[in-house]
């Protein structure tokens, strides 16, 4: 699958979450968002410290605009319910993504 309809694909699956959890107050959708989140965030960060066990990530690319609208709109949701962890977690997963994608080289 092309990289681009990877992060729509796994991005619609998170908005879709939201919804589920926030809209419809599905119960366990916000602890399946809240998990998802939190080991985004651990994969993400021990990738950038480069340890001993950590291993290369392959992160999906969009174009920044599109991502960054994106974040905003997921980070307002998270905010507007409540869930500041998360919306923290959420936050630092994606500084952590930028800063994985910078290190990488190029592959033109």
């Amino acid at each position: 699958m092309d990289r681009r309809l990877d992060w729509i694909a796994s991005n619609g699956l998170l908005a879709a979450g939201l919804y589920f959890a926030i809209v419809a107050q599905v119960g366990w959708a916000q602890y399946a968002i809240t998990a998802f989140t939190w080991w985004m965030l651990a994969n993400c960060a021990t990738a950038l410290i480069g340890g001993p066990g950590s291993r290369p990530v392959s992160l999906p690319t969009a174009p920044p605009l599109q991502a960054m609208v994106f974040d905003l709109g997921v980070l307002a949701v998270m905010f507007v319910a409540h869930w500041y962890w998360t919306a923290f977690a959420y936050a630092m997963m994606s500084g952590c993504a930028v800063l994985i994608r910078e290190r990488t080289p190029s592959k033109r």
